[in-house]
């Protein structure tokens, strides 16, 4: 894929902050929680029959909080910009490695809010449209199935760089005063 509108590189650094900070492993936990948990409850979709029904009336907001996570993504880096030029941390500063990894699944949290705005966007259009006066037939388990995970799995990211975000903010009292 072209440089362009390639994405390699906001995968591989997402996923390089489910490592241990201080052994560089991977962490088993963090992986199940942000893969684990949606497939499970993706798998649960199913296997309970789920009933999604026009997925459109969701689009909307799904969309819209999509482009506030892009929104976000200027502003974290702007916040990475402001922390690595300070000239009073050092460039190993756990802070700025916390706001480097905020940038990092932020920006991956953007990547599922699209592709998640994309499967709802195909979902509804291959959705037979519902006779007039009667209810639209529900989406296959298929369809809920992938729109589920891929619902959950948003919900993590963005909890997972709120957490990122409150731990960069219980560093602020660590910082050197301003000279």
């Amino acid at each position: 894929m072209s440089a362009k509108w390639g994405v390699s590189d906001i995968v591989s650094a997402h996923f390089d902050t489910l490592r241990d900070a201080t052994t560089g492993k991977w962490r088993f936990r963090d992986y199940l929680g942000l893969l684990g948990i949606p497939l499970v409850v993706a798998v649960a979709a199913v296997v309970f029959h789920l009933k999604l029904y026009d997925v459109s009336k969701l689009l909307g907001g799904i969309s819209v909080f999509t482009a506030l996570l892009f929104g976000m993504v200027g502003n974290v880096f702007t916040l990475f910009i402001r922390v690595r030029r300070d000239e009073r941390l050092s460039p190993y500063d756990s802070l700025i490695a916390d706001v480097r990894e905020l940038f990092a699944n932020v920006s991956w949290s953007v990547l599922v809010g699209l592709g998640l705005t994309t499967s709802m966007v195909i979902a509804s259009s291959t959705q037979a449209p519902a006779a007039p006066g009667k209810t639209a037939e529900p989406l296959g388990s298929a369809w809920a199935a992938v729109l589920t995970f891929l619902f959950v799995h948003l919900v993590m990211c963005v909890l997972m760089a709120l957490n990122r975000l409150w731990l960069a903010h219980t560093k602020i009292a660590d910082l050197p005063p301003k000279s």
